[in-house]
């Protein structure tokens, strides 16, 4: 069946809100291997957006694939209230790769779910309501979890109102509000007065909830000292650090955690996309201490712990240990990173050139001294990168970034291929089209 014959099906029958039919003509994926997908006439693409920075490993891994195909003959359901060896195993695979202090796993399906866990079992663990989460930041769109999205855009659809308070994120490009002083410090000396004055109007948190490094933020990357300095105000004041590494962990940045380049270790870690291998599988990791408050049933859901999840999670992260891909992931990020800044630094539309591993930014401006964002130039951007026959992501508090998440398994000569396509396409850009 073609394309358009596909595309004209769902229409027909899905209902509003969805993403499928943000542009009019959304490519019709049927078929993926590795880091390339192709679409219902045939027509092959690079996938450098990961499917949303999920396919870590690569689409159908053959171990991921084989694992699954194996379970599928045993058990594919499982209930959270029965035990089982496949969820012993992904939980000591899952601890194995976690930051030392992580010891304790309570399972989940998406992120959002994740994150909703992680907020209620913060808010148990220390009698508080409060959360602070950071502007620009990215935790999930289900209702539960959106309340502390960084953008009111994702809430307004949903009806649903900020969860909590909000502070700047310490963007290095784009924290004009910090009037000249380091922007991370800045950030601290904010949550100081947040957590200090007597009269600041908020109530002590009982979480601070946010990414190490944003991902649909457009791949910010903060200072070691923000988040260092977080940890320590944490301790200080008795409140759980949580740590969003759904989409910047599990080797995207170039260490397993994003969080290891700051030397930090939060009390609640949520992970997912990656680790699944393709399947929805995430989990909120924990500090011993923080994860007794609840007493048995408090957390189910008739999905939690799907054993079928559970095989793709365990093949998933042995083959990003065996086949070394968080090294894979720093060096083709390294080599990415130059090769862009070098390649676009006389470019006046191309603000900023950032990122960690292969959780690339490139943030498009209408000009270096106002900084507004270059939206339309960005979309055409990525349409002559689709023309190309490359798929790259469009992120950003103003959805002026162009955003590389690509699979760490992606081969050096397609790597050095897009890399020299998005310089090219980029450099010629002109508004409103990319030719």
């Amino acid at each position: 069946m073609s394309t358009d014959e596909i595309r004209a099906r769902t229409r027909a029958l899905e209902g509003a809100g969805l993403r499928t039919f943000g542009t009019d003509d959304p490519i019709v994926w049927e078929r993926t291997q590795g880091a390339r997908v192709w679409d219902a006439d045939g027509n092959a693409y690079l996938e450098m957006n990961g499917g949303f920075a999920a396919a870590s490993v690569g689409f159908c891994h053959p171990r991921v694939t084989a694992a699954i195909v194996k379970q599928a003959g045993v058990m594919t359901h499982c209930p959270s209230a029965a035990p089982s060896q496949v969820r012993a195993d992904f939980y000591e695979r899952l601890i194995g790769i976690a930051p030392g202090p992580l010891t304790r796993v309570i399972p989940a399906i998406t992120g959002s779910q994740a994150t909703e866990i992680a907020v209620a079992l913060a808010r148990a663990t220390t009698g508080r309501r409060e959360v602070i989460a950071f502007s620009g930041g990215y935790v999930g769109r289900s209702p539960g979890s959106v309340a502390f999205a960084g953008k009111p855009s994702y809430r307004a659809p949903l009806g649903v109102p900020a969860g909590g308070q909000f502070l700047p994120y310490p963007d290095p490009y784009r924290s004009q509000w910090a009037l000249g002083a380091d922007p991370g410090e800045a950030a601290l000396a904010l949550l100081d007065h947040y957590l200090d004055d007597a009269g600041s109007g908020v109530e002590k948190p009982a979480c601070l909830l946010l990414e190490p490094v944003q991902g649909n933020g457009g791949a910010v990357v903060p200072s070691d000292v923000f988040l260092q300095g977080l940890r320590e105000r944490c301790d200080r004041h008795g409140i759980l650090l949580v740590f969003d590494e759904i989409q910047c962990g599990f080797g995207r940045t170039g260490r397993m955690w994003a969080c290891e380049h700051a030397g930090v270790v939060p009390d609640l870690m949520t992970v997912g996309k990656g680790i699944g291998g393709g399947l929805p599988v995430s989990a909120v990791l924990g500090r011993e201490s923080a994860m007794g408050a609840w007493s048995p049933d408090a957390v189910s859901s008739t999905f939690l712990t799907n054993a079928l999840g559970f095989a793709a999670a365990i093949a998933a992260i042995d083959v990003l240990l065996e086949e070394q891909l968080v090294a894979r992931a720093a060096a083709l990020g390294d080599r990415a990173l130059g090769r862009l800044r070098a390649g676009l630094a006389d470019v006046p539309y191309v603000g900023d050139v950032r990122g960690r591993g292969l959780l690339i930014g490139i943030e498009l401006v209408e000009s270096r001294e106002t900084l507004e964002p270059a939206r339309d130039r960005t979309r055409a951007v990525i349409r002559r990168m689709r023309e190309r026959g490359v798929i790259v992501g469009h992120s950003g508090r103003n959805m002026n970034v162009v955003k590389l998440s690509p699979p760490l398994v992606t081969e050096d000569a397609d790597w050095d291929r897009v890399i020299d396509d998005l310089v090219e396409v980029i450099a010629t850009a002109t508004e409103g089209s990319a030719s």
